[in-house]
């Protein structure tokens, strides 16, 4: 159990940063090349298969110009949903 719960965090957090990337308009070139890290290893992060290591996710919220912590709990659908309101 607890490892499903892990899983569904990871895939919720890749999601988040698939999300802010896109909506910062960065191609996942370049943000990979910023952490230092290969494409594919993003990819993964994105997707969930793999997770990301707390000094990462500081580094990535530098090139996306949030706090880690604005990563950990954005909500996209909610954000759109605003954005459309407005």
């Amino acid at each position: 159990m607890l490892y499903h719960q892990r899983k569904t965090e990871r895939m919720q957090l890749g999601r988040n940063i698939k999300s802010l990337r896109s909506l910062k308009g960065f191609p996942l070139k370049y943000v990979a090349t910023e952490l230092g890290m290969s494409i594919s290893n993003l990819s993964n992060i994105e997707n969930g298969i793999t997770g990301i290591e707390q000094k990462t996710l500081h580094k990535l919220g530098q090139v996306l110009g949030v706090e880690p912590k604005q990563i950990q709990i954005f909500n996209a659908e909610k954000f759109f949903s605003i954005a459309v309101n407005a």
